[in-house]
């Protein structure tokens, strides 16, 4: 039976719930918003259909209605379909609306929590939300409805702590409202921006100081009312990550696919650097079902990305294909990344060119089998010179998402470095926006550059091709400048 599952993916960075991760991994459909850690996309099978509905304050790619009956229409046709929702399906999510229209049209539905920001931002932020003789009890209210910034007059007077969700545009609001409801303008209070991501910041201010402050901070934004925010309650030792500078070095704007963003943002912060992921790219299925029934023909399989085996795999799992039919196969892989993916699926590969280039990869084969019949299975997009490694299969093509690009720019706006996976993705985002000035690009290799080259650009290029080479040319361009 088909059905659709709310999954809320928590507040900022590596907050999904097992239960959800687990989900995600299984998930045959998945319809994410833009307030979310688009990281956790990474955790979805190549086969995956991902839809972004991106709803974002001001900025509504789909309004709710439409939203429902795709959620309906994706319930109908996929096995399983998550839902993945920023925070908690259910606070101010619209979670009940989406589910009454899966019930209502059939379909089986659940839910699956998450962490919520109306708790998770103060909390993340060193702050809570109720604490023994100071506040036994905490009010959650939305600062952005359709009807524009609610009347907070009556919450002046209520107990406790008060927690503003999507504060932005209306904390100078707020603030009117509750001094004029009777709330001293001196109450402690605190802004949360971009909770739980490597872009969070914290202001403590006056209640009075909130409207100030909130327009130097970027959205989302949570503010936070109440004695609770008071400096040192938790003490001079409490640890609060994130009210220091982070701890890290230059920061880096990580443009590919999803794959790719998670592999290069912890190379990054493995050398102490700040990634920022900008997943602009999702992996697509093409039809290569050719070279199954052409299988016995070959003596190679030669892959040339690490996403290229995935899907192959998918594929073979989803058709069945016991892999004792490999057993008369030999195994290419462009580098050493492709070659270790393909390790995890049992798979040694036989020749890995000690270049790691598309190039290289072909002069080996014409060394090593001249009279050997190859398959190349690679990306719609990939290097023309692999037509003449032998007959080539496009297993997928990476499709750029508009949202995900114009997230893309703003990240490179406020960082140091730019770092570029490959030739498509190189392109698909300088066709977007240009480069912006003193932001210097990386490539992951001399193939990737030339999209930069033949517009004028001279980007940093890695040694050899991988993540853990691109992050150490940015080490090396940073010590060159101390």
């Amino acid at each position: 039976m088909n059905r659709v599952v709310l999954v809320g993916a928590g507040c900022g960075e590596g907050m999904m719930t097992l239960k959800g991760a687990e989900l995600i991994r299984r998930a045959d459909c998945i319809v994410y918003d833009a307030l979310l850690d688009e990281g956790v996309l990474a955790l979805a099978p190549p086969r995956c259909e991902k839809i972004c509905v991106g709803k974002r304050a001001g900025a509504h790619s789909m309004k709710q209605e439409e939203i429902n009956d795709l959620l309906v229409a994706c319930g109908e046709k996929y096995p399983l379909t998550v839902r993945l929702k920023g925070g908690d399906p259910f606070v101010f999510g619209r979670g009940g609306e989406e589910l009454t229209a899966l019930a209502q049209a059939g379909i089986a539905c659940a839910v699956v929590p998450g962490v919520t920001s109306a708790v998770a931002a103060a909390e993340l932020a060193g702050i809570p939300v109720t604490h023994r003789g100071v506040a036994r009890a905490f009010t959650v209210i939305t600062a952005h409805t359709a009807q524009g910034v609610p009347d907070v007059t009556d919450y002046a007077k209520a107990e406790g702590t008060l927690v503003f969700l999507m504060a932005k545009a209306s904390a100078a609001q707020i603030a009117e409202g509750l001094i004029a409801g009777g709330r001293s303008p001196q109450t402690p209070a605190a802004l949360i921006s971009c909770a739980g991501t490597q872009n969070m910041q914290v202001r403590r201010c006056a209640l009075a100081e909130l409207g100030t402050f909130a327009r130097e901070l970027e959205a989302p934004l949570t503010a936070v009312v109440g004695e609770v925010c008071r400096p040192r309650l938790l003490g001079e030792n409490f640890d609060n990550v994130f009210e220091k500078p982070v701890p890290s070095g230059a920061r880096v704007a990580v443009v590919g696919t999803q794959s790719h963003v998670a592999r290069m943002s912890d190379a990054l912060l493995a050398r102490g650097l700040t990634p920022l992921p900008c997943p602009i790219g999702r992996i697509v299925s093409l039809d290569f079902d050719g070279v199954f029934a052409d299988f016995d023909e070959y003596d190679w399989l030669v892959f040339t990305s690490a996403n290229g085996v995935d899907v192959f795999f998918e594929r073979c799992r989803a058709l069945n294909i016991d892999h004792r039919l490999f057993a008369r196969h030999r195994f290419a892989a462009v580098g050493a990344h492709t070659a270790e993916r393909l390790a995890d699926f049992g798979f040694y590969a036989d020749l890995v060119p000690s270049a790691q280039t598309t190039r290289a990869l072909i002069e080996a084969l014409k060394n090593i089998a001249p009279r050997e019949k190859v398959a190349v299975l690679c990306a719609k997009a990939g290097n023309p010179l692999l037509n003449k490694a032998g007959v080539r299969y496009d297993l997928y093509e990476v499709i750029y998402d508009l949202d995900a690009l114009s997230r893309a720019a703003r990240a490179v706006q406020g960082a140091k470095y730019v770092t570029f996976g490959s030739f498509g993705g190189a392109s698909a985002f300088l066709e977007f926006a240009p480069l912006p000035e003193g932001v210097r690009a990386v490539c992951i290799g001399e193939e990737t550059a030339k999209a930069l080259h033949v517009r004028g650009i001279t980007p940093l290029v890695a040694a050899v091709p991988g993540a853990e080479a691109m992050a150490d040319r940015i080490l090396q361009e940073e010590s060159c400048k101390d």
